[in-house]
C-alpha cells in the first residue's frame, strides 16, 4: 500500500524530531497529511493522535530509563487537566465538522489557529526574561485543560504550546520542559483516542494503516529519545524554533491551497 509507506516515512521523521524537542510529531503529521489529501479531517486527526500517543509512550520510557527525573505531582496535576482538555478539544472538532458547510473550512480554521499558536510559541521561547514559577498547585490542572484542549483540537500533539508554557511558568530548562511535554501529550491523546472510539466508533477510521503508523511512531520515538540525550540545551532550542518556523510555512501553504480551490 503506497499511502501506508508514505505515512510511515512521514511519521517516522516527524516523531524523531518530536521526541527530541517535545513537539509530539503531530505538528508535522497533520499539515503534511492535509497536503497529501488522501484522508478526511477526522481520519487525519485519528492517525496523528495514534502516532503521537505511541511516540509518547516509547520516548517517556526511554528517557526515564536514561535517568531523567520528573516531579510526579507536577506531571500528574497538569496531565489530569490535559485529559479533560483532550476530550473537550475532540468534542469541539467533531462539532465543527458537523456544523460547517464544507470540511475544508474546518481545515482552514485549524491552520489559522495553528499559525497563531506557533508564532506566539516562538516569541515566548526566545524571550528568556519571560520566566516565572507558579507555586499554587491548584492552577496546574487548569493549565493542563488549556494545553490539552488546544493540542487535540489542532491535532498537533501539544508541544508547540506545552514547551514554552512550561519554560515560562515553571522556570524549566528546555530539555526538562520537553520531557514534561511528552507526558502531557500522552495523557491528552490517550483521552482523545478513547473519546473517538466512544463517540465516532473505530470502524469509521481507515484501520488498515495502523500497523504502518504504530511501527513508525515507535521507531521515531526511540531514535528521537536517544538523540535528545546527546544534544545540548542550545541545540534543542534551535531545533525547536526551526521546527516551528517550518510548520508555519507548511500550514501557510496548505491554507493558500485551500483558498485557491
Amino acid at each position: 500500500m503506497i499511502i501506508g509507506i508514505i505515512y510511515f516515512v512521514v511519521i517516522s521523521l516527524a516523531c524523531v524530531l518530536g521526541a527530541i524537542v517535545g513537539l509530539g510529531g503531530g505538528v508535522f503529521i497533520r499539515p503534511i497529511f492535509d497536503a497529501i489529501g488522501y484522508h478526511n479531517v477526522l481520519n487525519i486527526n485519528f492517525f496523528s493522535s495514534t502516532a503521537i500517543l505511541t511516540m509518547a509512550i516509547v520516548s517517556t520510557i526511554k528517557k526515564m530509563k536514561d535517568g531523567l527525573a520528573l516531579k510526579p505531582s507536577t506531571a500528574i496535576l497538569i496531565s489530569s487537566g490535559a485529559v479533560i482538555g483532550g476530550i473537550l478539544g475532540d468534542t469541539l472538532l467533531r462539532f465543527l465538522v458537523r456544523s460547517m458547510d464544507a470540511e475544508h473550512n474546518v481545515q482552514l480554521a485549524q491552520i489559522i489557529v495553528t499559525i497563531v499558536v506557533l508564532a506566539i510559541s516562538i516569541f515566548a521561547t526566545t524571550k528568556s526574561n519571560l520566566r516565572y514559577e507558579i507555586k499554587q498547585k491548584a492552577i496546574l490542572p487548569i493549565i493542563g485543560v488549556g494545553l490539552g484542549g488546544i493540542a487535540t483540537f489542532l491535532g498537533i500533539g501539544g508541544g508547540p504550546i506545552n514547551v514554552p508554557i512550561l519554560m515560562i511558568f515553571f522556570g524549566l530548562p528546555i530539555k526538562t520542559a520537553t520531557a514534561y511535554s511528552i507526558v502531557i501529550i500522552f495523557f491528552s491523546h490517550a483521552a482523545r483516542i478513547i473519546t473517538m472510539g466512544v463517540t465516532q466508533g473505530y470502524g469509521y477510521f481507515d484501520l488498515r494503516l495502523l500497523p504502518f503508523i504504530i511501527i513508525a511512531a515507535m521507531i521515531g520515538g526511540l531514535v528521537g529519545a536517544n538523540l535528545s540525550r546527546v544534544f545540548s540545551e542550545g541545540v534543542v532550542k534551535k531545533l525547536f524554533i526551526a521546527a516551528l518556523l517550518a510548520v508555519i510555512v507548511l500550514n501557510s501553504y496548505n491554507g493558500v491551497m485551500i483558498l485557491l480551490r
